[in-house]
């Protein structure tokens, strides 16, 4: 079994093309070590990331990213015993605006995670997080094919 996490942080500066980028292909590459997938979103100073891996994996994984000083996390929400990856090649799949036009949940997302964040986690529902990674997944081979067009 393995287990999901999604996270929302704020950045300490704006991240240009070239730093996302190459944050993007060194995650990717340390990630594949790990047998660690999933995606990086970034708009704004907010970082929204979704992995997924074994428990031990993501545990260190984000202990690592809350100990990066370059953010803050604002809210982190786990899935635990998944059967089944929802993004079973991207290792760290930067996504952009434009490759989410046709989706467009991840301004939902980070809305809704930074609103629990600024009231303390109350009247979370991660029923609603989860399915929005949910839908998001079963959009990844449109948006792989799209991306590689």
């Amino acid at each position: 079994m393995i287990k999901g996490l999604v996270y929302i942080s704020k950045t300490i500066h704006e991240f240009n093309f070239e730093e996302l980028h190459e944050l993007s292909e060194k995650a990717a590459n340390c990630n594949k070590q790990y047998g660690i997938t999933g995606y990086l979103y970034y708009e704004k100073k907010y970082f929204l990331q979704y992995i997924e891996g074994k428990n031990k994996d993501i545990d260190q994984l984000i202990e690592n990213i809350e100990n990066d000083d370059r953010h803050e996390v604002l809210s982190i929400q786990v899935i635990k015993d998944i059967s089944e990856r929802k993004f079973p090649v991207w290792h760290m799949h930067q996504l952009t605006k434009s490759s989410l036009m046709q989706i467009n949940m991840e301004n939902v997302l980070i809305d809704y995670l930074s609103y629990c964040s600024k009231n303390e986690g109350r009247d979370i529902n991660t029923e609603s997080i989860w399915r929005m990674i949910d839908k998001l997944s079963k959009f990844r081979k449109r948006l792989s094919y799209s991306l590689n067009s």
